[in-house]
Order: C-alpha cells, then structure tokens, then sequence
C-alpha cells in the first residue's frame, strides 16, 4: 500500500466510526507518521504545538486501535494497516475485479418497481452445492457477514467480489455468507474455476441446474435454452464462481483476461448492468508481487 491509500483507508475508517472525514490536521498526523516524521517536526510543518498534534495522534490511535482491534501507535501504524489490507477490510470498487481484500463491483440498486421484492426462505430453493468447500476455521467477522448480507439482499447489489492474497480466508467467508443466506434465493451454486474455465462448462452447469428444476409440461423438451442471463433475470439466484483468478493473464488480475476467457467480461458486465434481482459473488486470490 502506498500513502495515498493507506490515507483514504484510514479516512474511511475514521469516517465509519465518526461520521466525519479526516480533517487538514489528522491527515497530517497520519501522513508525517508514515514519513517517519516526529511529532515535531509535523507540528513545525503545520504551524501548531507539539503538544496539539500529539493531542490529535492520541485521538486518531484510539479510533484505530477500537476499529482494528489491537492497539495502534505511531510506531505501528503502517504495519497495522497493511495487516488490515490483506485481512477482511471491505472496500468499494467499480471495475468487475479489482486488487484489494473484500470488494463490490456496481452499486446496489432496486428496480423502481420492485423496493426490495424478493421473498425470504422461499418454499423451493433449487441448489448446486456441490464443489463448495466445508466451512472450516471461522474467525469473528459478523462486521463483514453483515456489510455483505446487506448489500445483497438489501441493496441488491449485482457483482461481489472478494479478492486478496491467498490465506487469507476469503472462500471461508463466501461460505458461512451462503450457508445464511442461501434459502432467501431460488437458486444458488457454487462453482469452481479450473485452469482452464471456458464460458461454456460454466453456462451448461447453471442452465443444467434451472432446466433440471422446471416441470416436465412448462416447455418442451426439445426447446432451445435460453442465453444464461435470461434465466439470471426470469429468477432469483445466488451464484459463487470461486478461483476467478484463472480468468486472468498471470499476473494481472486487474484487467486483462486469458483470450479464450473474454465471454466472462461480457456476462459479468450485462450481470452488473442490467435489471434483475440474483447476485454473482467472485472470488479470487491477487499473487503477491
């Protein structure tokens, strides 16, 4: 992490405890802190006492330390952060997979028409569950389970993704999130990604899936399948495409796509745009550079 961003991470979680944003002295605490600058010569830069921007670290340490859960200083600020960033810290994002911890792509959105329309613990829940791992070691992050549990049945977001270095517990969390929200969906799967994830495998096993469960005198048997995005928009699903990292050139998991992979960036994108009320979760690791 570079100054910039461990400035805005601090300024959000500041703003999230607070309700206000750092202000010109705060952030000027922070980042002579991570210039390795003493107290006073930060008080010097800024034309005010010693003792005033110790007063305003004391305040900033005490907020980080609540938020972060262990004890902050300006000895270890940086150090604490960057842990932060490659634990559970849940950011905003705009691109379809972007580096970072816990992610969400596309703003989360109701239908004008449809406040929040979905049906809790529907009478059929249709599922594929097959490659989800088991739940195992499970650390306390009812903060991140309930930040994600809202913006998907709440504010309808489209595309999720968790992304961070491999350890981390991301698929840890995706599975103790669908292991309580699952029943609040017609549909829900959980696919894994191989090192060769062509569209077509994926799309079969969904339309597989919604085909499987419709009656036997709803269409013929000989019909065409619908485009995947249609059954994604006629009904409610959950889907978890996990290993979304194998979309990826080594590498450069921000952006560009293995050639044969490329249909993803088009579902993803009609996913994230268009009107429906299901939700796609990606999960992938960021290799450490």
């Amino acid at each position: 992490m570079n100054l910039k961003e461990m400035l805005n991470l601090a300024d959000r979680i500041v703003f999230e405890k607070t309700g206000q944003h750092l202000d010109d002295l705060q952030a000027a605490v922070l980042r002579g802190t991570l210039q390795r600058e003493t107290y006073k010569q930060i008080a010097k830069n800024f034309d005010c006492s010693e003792s005033r921007i110790r007063e305003i670290g004391s305040e900033l340490w005490q907020i980080l330390s609540k938020e972060l859960g262990e004890d902050v200083s300006k000895s270890n600020f940086q150090s604490a952060m960057e842990r932060l960033q490659n634990s559970n810290v849940l950011n905003f994002a705009k691109d379809v997979v972007v580096t970072g911890s816990f992610n969400t792509c596309g703003e989360g959105r109701h239908p004008p028409d449809q406040p929040n329309s979905h049906l809790p613990n529907q009478e059929i829940s249709h599922q594929d569950l097959s490659e989800m791992p088991e739940l195992g070691d499970f650390f306390d992050r009812t903060s991140s389970l309930d930040t994600l549990t809202n913006w998907i049945l709440q504010q309808n977001s489209h595309l999720i993704t968790l992304t961070g270095i491999s350890g981390i517990g991301k698929t840890t969390l995706a599975v103790q999130l669908v292991q309580q929200i699952k029943h609040e969906f017609e549909y829900t799967a959980w696919y894994t990604l191989d090192e060769f994830p062509t569209i077509d495998k994926f799309q079969s096993n969904l339309i597989q899936l919604f085909s499987n469960s419709q009656k036997q005198d709803s269409s013929p048997t000989n019909q065409k399948p619908l485009p995947l995005i249609k059954y994604i928009q006629n009904h409610r699903c959950l889907i978890i495409l996990d290993d979304v990292h194998n979309l990826f050139c080594s590498g450069e998991l921000a952006g560009k796509y293995k050639p044969e992979c490329e249909e993803y960036r088009t579902l993803f994108k009609q996913i994230e745009k268009l009107s429906h009320q299901s939700c796609l979760m990606l999960i992938g690791w960021n290799p450490e550079k």
